[in-house]
């Protein structure tokens, strides 16, 4: 499982320069203390918060969550568009909110969540880390401040839940730490927004 950002060859040659003014924390969280024993891709992503070996990444608050303590995964949807525009009718019944009808999701946070307390906190946001590396995109004009998802699948899990929401998680969190899109399959969608399967 590879990421869809990178850093670049030039910030690389950087850290492999001068490891020690680098910020990186391979010699805790990483596999080895020289430098020298990371290919240019684990730089990368130790470079983007990405600690494959120990399980550990950077969350937004710049710290470290231990993936294996995670229990839980959370997404915060605010604002969906549509393919056909709503009627009067339609917000009345809810039809606009079928699936197959959201063209964009529109997010606010997505979040790991811990049993224990970590910096005091349960909950971890990890929006910034899906942004750096290339997943999320920034929302536009009325959806400024919110990150845009499309919705690719128009597909619901288990009834409940968009899979492009779950998507995140699977690839670049599941996928890439354990290489099983499965492995925190907990996963809860916070949000006003009413989507159902549709006729």
């Amino acid at each position: 499982m590879t990421i869809p950002q990178k850093i670049s060859k030039t910030q690389i040659n950087q850290i492999k320069n001068k490891p020690n003014e680098s910020g990186l924390v391979f010699d805790k969280y990483g596999k080895s203390q020289n430098i020298n024993d990371y290919s240019d891709r684990e730089i990368s992503e130790m470079a983007l918060g990405i600690y494959k070996y120990s399980k550990n990444i950077l969350v937004d608050g710049d710290y470290f969550v231990d993936l294996n303590k995670v229990i839980n995964t959370k997404c915060q949807l605010e604002e969906v568009t549509y393919y056909k525009k709503p009627t009067l009718e339609d917000f009345k019944t809810n039809a606009h909110n079928s699936i197959g009808n959201i063209r964009t999701f529109y997010i606010k946070d997505y979040f790991l969540i811990t049993e224990d307390e970590i910096f005091g906190l349960k909950e971890h946001r990890i929006t910034k880390y899906l942004f750096k590396i290339g997943f999320l995109k920034n929302g536009r004009n009325k959806f400024r401040g919110l990150y845009s998802i499309s919705n690719d699948y128009k597909t619901l899990i288990l009834e409940k839940y968009p899979k492009d929401l779950f998507h995140p998680i699977k690839k670049y969190i599941n996928g890439l730490f354990f290489l099983d899109e499965y492995y925190i399959s907990n996963f809860v969608v916070e949000s006003k927004i009413n989507i159902h399967k549709g006729k």
